[in-house]
């Protein structure tokens, strides 16, 4: 029988177990062995353990399983419609239909390496957070922001199983400031303007994806600091 304990240290290692599964996503070319674990039944679990009364992800799951059986079928052809579209909408070298980065989608002249670059900086150096590509990549990049949620994700993991509650409380207060002050700020213009793609195999679905689980997540985090009291 599961104690209250359990519950909590399950949804804390499914947070961070989908926020570094979206990381990867988000902030590398595709590969095969990120599909593999993209598919797998651990995600589809983690995926639908986030679900509640409003949002089920039933879409998610078919797309998952279409995927899965491409792998099976032509892994080769599947990864080079993924590398294309990856390409096409988080490289370039053509505009973006949807930029990756949260000033974009804060400033009227949509520029990079503003204000709320300089915000999220700052709330990365509190955590002694470098992002891999730093200084080359804007801090405030999707994959990054996403990084840095699994980053505090793990570590309020650790503090739960070395019962350090109060070092818990506080990560996830600073966990929920960030999804406030940041991704969530911007994460549904994101997710509707990739929709403007015009490619739409797996990167714009994925996009809608995060937007509801980061969502989702933002409540997530309540109930567990309401536990936690």
């Amino acid at each position: 029988m599961k104690t209250q304990n359990d519950e909590i240290a399950i949804i804390l290692a499914n947070r961070h177990y989908l926020y570094q599964l979206l990381q990867h996503i988000f902030g590398n070319e595709p590969n095969l062995n990120m599909l593999e674990i993209a598919t797998n039944d651990h995600t589809i679990d983690a995926i639908q353990l986030m679900e509640n009364g409003d949002i089920k992800f039933d879409f998610f799951v078919e797309l998952f399983d279409k995927l899965r059986n491409a792998i099976l079928t032509d892994q080769e052809a599947l990864l080079d419609k993924l590398k294309t579209e990856y390409t096409y909408l988080m490289i370039g070298p053509d505009k973006l239909p949807a930029p990756p980065w949260e000033s974009v989608y804060r400033t009227k002249e949509r520029l990079i390496f503003q204000e709320s670059t300089l915000a999220v900086r700052r709330a990365y150096l509190k955590y002694q957070f470098l992002p891999a590509n730093y200084p080359h990549e804007a801090d405030d990049h999707i994959a990054l922001e996403l990084d840095f949620m699994a980053h505090l994700a793990k570590l309020t993991l650790e503090s739960f199983e070395d019962n350090g509650i109060e070092e818990v409380k506080r990560l996830l207060a600073d966990q929920k400031s960030f999804l406030d002050e940041h991704l969530l700020v911007w994460i549904d213009q994101f997710a509707d303007q990739i929709q403007n793609s015009k490619t739409h195999y797996f990167y714009p679905q994925i996009a809608v994806l995060t937007k509801q689980l980061v969502g989702i997540d933002a409540d997530v985090i309540d109930e567990l600091v309401s536990l936690l009291e």
